[in-house]
């Protein structure tokens, strides 16, 4: 739900999106979760209105509960201009998703890391197996104006330089 708020923090209108509103074009499976995790994006596609990130960490492209993000690039009245579906199988991604990763599960607008992308985004995969069973696991991902992803970075027990110890 986007709900728009009047100076007293009472609601003033909303908009649903979901696989039957709010102009979303996307597939949902039951049970994938969508919008259980969000991020306020900056306005990635240069049309003047921010944009949102949603996690849908139960989502199976690539295996059962592998996880995904959507990028909804929203209009003023909240509605989605466009949808781009991050996930093992869509979007420009091509770090390796495991069936059970939960890709999704939380994600977090990191701003621009990097002058030359458009916006970036944290993506948590908290039962990634890297170095053990669930340790878990944080993707950056950097944006393009369309939502796909341009470049990312896995960080784990094994990739991205972390240092710290994950049981």
């Amino acid at each position: 739900w986007i709900l728009f708020l009047n100076a007293d923090g009472t609601v003033k209108a909303e908009q649903k999106i979901s696989d039957l509103a709010g102009n979303f074009g996307g597939l949902l499976d039951d049970s994938d979760q969508f919008g259980s995790s969000l991020a306020a994006l900056s306005d990635l596609d240069g049309d003047g209105k921010d944009d949102l990130a949603a996690g849908a960490w139960l989502d199976d492209d690539g295996g059962a509960d592998a996880g995904a993000v959507w990028i909804l690039l929203l209009d003023t009245d909240g509605t989605v201009l466009a949808e781009q579906k991050i996930s093992a199988l869509f979007g420009g991604f091509t770090g390796t998703l495991d069936a059970g990763d939960r890709f999704g599960i939380a994600v977090a607008a990191l701003g621009r890391l990097d002058p030359d992308a458009l916006g970036d985004l944290a993506v948590g995969a908290e039962l990634d197996d890297d170095g053990g069973s669930d340790r878990g696991a944080l993707w950056t991902l950097q944006l393009a104006a369309n939502g796909t992803v341009t470049a990312h970075e896995k960080i784990s027990s094994t990739a991205g330089n972390f240092g710290g110890t994950l049981n």
